[in-house]
């Protein structure tokens, strides 16, 4: 494979990433992300993509600044985000060193979103905090709660399941994202 076929492939990461941002349906809207977890391990969750920036290599997810992921990240700002869209059969792990924003610095993606999503940002207990039942949570907007995380990308790994082969390809942000083939 050619030099404009690794291009291409980056190309096509990206758009999956946009579609993503820019489609609720679309398969890259959701990805898992993996952070290092305080009791040692890792913790993955699930995550909604937000932004994503081809131009300052990076995407951006939303969160309650209440959750472990931020106090995760606040302490290892080296995250894992991974997608799988199905119909071109494409695995796309992002490698990402993680800004926590919160305050008058998020007031503009504050003011976008909807009010009936604005209770994901708030409610008491915090999340993931052991409840009795599940109507021991109260719902809440917090605006002070609301947390942007915006992932620098440090790397791109994209798989392709081809019927015939696997291929796979490897972008870093240290040489300007030009990739390489590695094995599938």
């Amino acid at each position: 494979m050619t030099e404009h076929a690794l291009a291409a492939w980056l190309d096509r990461a990206w758009r999956l990433l946009e579609e993503g941002v820019a489609n609720a349906s679309a398969p890259c809207r959701t990805g898992v992300l993996a952070t290092a977890g305080r009791a040692g391990g890792a913790e993955a969750r699930w995550v909604v993509l937000r932004r994503a920036a081809r131009d300052l290599a990076e995407v951006e997810v939303h969160t309650d600044s209440a959750s472990d992921k931020v106090a995760e990240l606040a302490r290892d700002p080296l995250a894992t985000l991974g997608f799988y869209a199905p119909d071109p059969k494409v695995q796309l792990r992002l490698r990402l060193s993680v800004r926590i924003l919160t305050g008058d610095a998020v007031a503009d993606r504050w003011a976008r979103i909807p009010e009936a999503a604005r209770k994901a940002y708030g409610g008491e207990p915090a999340p993931g905090a052991p409840l009795a039942a599940p109507e021991d949570h109260a719902p809440g907007v917090s605006r002070d709660r609301f947390a942007v995380l915006v992932g620098r990308v440090d790397e791109i790994d994209m798989l392709h399941l081809g019927a015939d082969r696997h291929r796979r390809a490897r972008f870093a942000a240290a040489d300007g994202f030009a990739g390489g083939w590695i094995a599938p």
